[in-house]
This record gives C-alpha cells, sequence and structure tokens, in this order.
C-alpha cells in the first residue's frame, strides 16, 4: 500500500468513526468542526502551522498530546478537550482513530510548506537602496511607514504580474470578497494598518481597489520579523498568498478574520476564524479584532476632503490627520495608564 493508498485508508475510517459512533452532542459537534476544516477547499497550512507539524507526528507515533497543538490546531485541540469528560471506551476509540489522522496532517503540511520553499522562485528587480531618502519620499510617493524598509518587495515569477488589474481578479474562491470587490468598480484610497490600540502603525495611498498584495507587501518590507497574529477581513485569501511567496518568513504567523466579518465567510474553513482561537489562547480574548474596522471608519472623515485634492495636498493631509489621530490615542492611553495608578494607590492606602 503506497503512501497516496494509506491516507486515503485514514480518513475513510475517520469518517466511519464519524457516522457510526455514538456521541455525545458536544463531541459530535467538535468532531464535525474538525472534519469541515480537513475537507475543505482551503490550504492544509491554514489548518496545520509549521509549528503544528512535529507535535501532530510526535503525538501519531504514539506520544502524549502536547497541550501546545491546543493553540496551534484549535477544532483538533477542543476536540481533545472534550474526549477528557467521556467514557474511557469512547476515548480509547477515538484516540485510535485521531493518532493516525494527525499523521497525515502532519505529513501533508510537511510536503506542501517543503514543496512551498523549494518553488519560491523570485526574479528580485534592481530596488534602490534606502537610506535617509525615506524621511522625504513619503510626501511625493504617499507611503508612511516611519522607518526605511527592510528589504524590497520582490517580483515573484509564475505568481505576479506585470500588469496590475485591480487586485481582484483571481483572487480565489471567497464569496464574500467577490461579493465586497468583485461586482464595484473601487478606485484606490488608503491602506492603514493598525494595531489593537487603534494607533496605525503605517500606511500608504493605493492606486486601485485594495487587495492581498498590499497587506503582503507592507508586512514584508516593514517588518523586520513578521508579526505573530494578522487580523484582517479577508484572510482566508492572505493567508495562501503570502505563504506562496514567503513561506518561511510567515510561518509563524496567525492569519485570522475578525469575529464581525466571519459570519459573511460562508464559503470558508472555520479555521481562518480567530474567534476559534480565542477559545484556546487566552492571550487573544482580550485583543479588540474589530480595531482596524473601527479605525478605518474613522478614515471616512477625510473621505470627502481628500477626493477634491491633488495628489500633494491629499498626502499631507492625510499625515497630518493619521498623526493627529495617533498622538490622541496616545493621550488616551496615558490617561487611562495615570487614572487606574491613583486607584491603585487609593486602594492600598
Amino acid at each position: 500500500m503506497d503512501v497516496e493508498d494509506s491516507d486515503t485508508h485514514t480518513l475513510c475510517n475517520t469518517l466511519q468513526a464519524y457516522c457510526t459512533l455514538d456521541l455525545s452532542q458536544n463531541l459530535f459537534d467538535r468532531f464535525q468542526q474538525l472534519l469541515r476544516e480537513i475537507f475543505s477547499s482551503d490550504s492544509i497550512l491554514q489548518l496545520v502551522t509549521h509549528a503544528a507539524i512535529p507535535l501532530l507526528l510526535q503525538y501519531s507515533k504514539g506520544g502524549a498530546f502536547n497541550p501546545r497543538l491546543e493553540a496551534l490546531v484549535p477544532a483538533l485541540g477542543m476536540l481533545i478537550r472534550n474526549l477528557r469528560t467521556q467514557e474511557a471506551s469512547i476515548a480509547s476509540v477515538l484516540v485510535a482513530i485521531l493518532r493516525p489522522l494527525c499523521g497525515v496532517l502532519g505529513l501533508r503540511a510537511q510536503n506542501v510548506y517543503s514543496s512551498l520553499v523549494k518553488s519560491c522562485r523570485e526574479f528580485v528587480k534592481p530596488a534602490k537602496h534606502e537610506d535617509e531618502e525615506w524621511k522625504s519620499s513619503w510626501q511625493s510617493d504617499g507611503c508612511y511607514y516611519g522607518r526605511p524598509s527592510s528589504r524590497c518587495r520582490p517580483f515573484y515569477d509564475g505568481k505576479d504580474v506585470e500588469k496590475v488589474t485591480g487586485n481582484v481578479d483571481n483572487e480565489g474562491s471567497c464569496r464574500k470578497l467577490y461579493s465586497t470587490y468583485g461586482k464595484r468598480t473601487l478606485t484606490g484610497g488608503i491602506m492603514a494598518l493598525w494595531c489593537p490600540h487603534l494607533v496605525c502603525v503605517g500606511w500608504h495611498k493605493m492606486p486601485t481597489a485594495e487587495g492581498r498584495n498590499d497587506v503582503f507587501s507592507a508586512l514584508f518590507k516593514y517588518w523586520e520579523k513578521a508579526p505573530t497574529v494578522v487580523v484582517y477581513d479577508f484572510a482566508c485569501q492572505l493567508q495562501p498568498y503570502c505563504m506562496s511567496r514567503e513561506p518561511d518568513f510567515f510561518k509563524d504567523t496567525l492569519f485570522g478574520i475578525d469575529e464581525m466579518h466571519a459570519k459573511g465567510h460562508t464559503n470558508c474553513s472555520q479555521a481562518c476564524f480567530i474567534s476559534n482561537y480565542m477559545l484556546v489562547r487566552p492571550p487573544l480574548v482580550p485583543l479588540n479584532t474589530s480595531a482596524a474596522e473601527c479605525s478605518n471608519s474613522g478614515l471616512n472623515r477625510i473621505r470627502k476632503s481628500v477626493s477634491y485634492m491633488n495628489q500633494k495636498h491629499a498626502i499631507w493631509y492625510t499625515h497630518v490627520y493619521i498623526s493627529v489621530w495617533n498622538r490622541r490615542k496616545e493621550l488616551a492611553v496615558r490617561a487611562e495608564g495615570e487614572k487606574q495608578r491613583k486607584q491603585l494607590q487609593y486602594s492600598q492606602m
């Protein structure tokens, strides 16, 4: 029996167990969610991150279930968590099914990642070295991230096209993305990246409608190390876009769809829903997943004014507006910190 036949046999056994075992409703729902994510059309690397691969392979070979897997693969982690409250007979049967299944997932993710790394061929066009020129170049190119770029954005042979058509075509199978961008003739605007405290960490002017390249290029050029978590309303399409170009750079990044937009992604796997990771990652619970949406709504205040300006004035106006916005947020955070400090001193008296 070759590897593909062995994988098929494992998947069939898993489906048979799902259909025949007498499971509690909660356990049945968790099992169903895991299977939906496994058999979805999304990339296996969305379900199984790079850090989860060795842990899955270890578990498949008879090792103990590593607690880190709960945070890395929420669907599997929640299923294992529910097994601890079940009868020993049911738990032992499911563990016997899950171990080879984890091996299949781990090996497939490992093969896909290795294939992406090997096939990541790129043709880097000559880029002018940036030193101190970035401090004034933003005034003409409308790209401001408060620091020089860490690297240039290469041209990826076989993945990028010479002519930009608006970043909407060939964006993938996400129906929500098509309904948002595909049926409109959208012009450009401002791409802004926000921290959870509603502070803008960088922005640039876009000549055409927003697409995956705008987010990818900003993160790859201006972050020395990829962010741990990226919340984006179309993270289901951003993750494969980034991984197909820079798999080593983004291998440890979690791409999640915020809670507000997740309901519209009916055709996407829940492996990219940030709400599922909140169930197994306590540090994510207080995260304001709508920070970008709230802050972008603030940018709408200058939309009409900017539309009547020439490029130079529009860039300056945007820069001043965002600088004032950030300063106000900074003062608000300081005031809140001072308030909490005084309350703490009063309680200790």
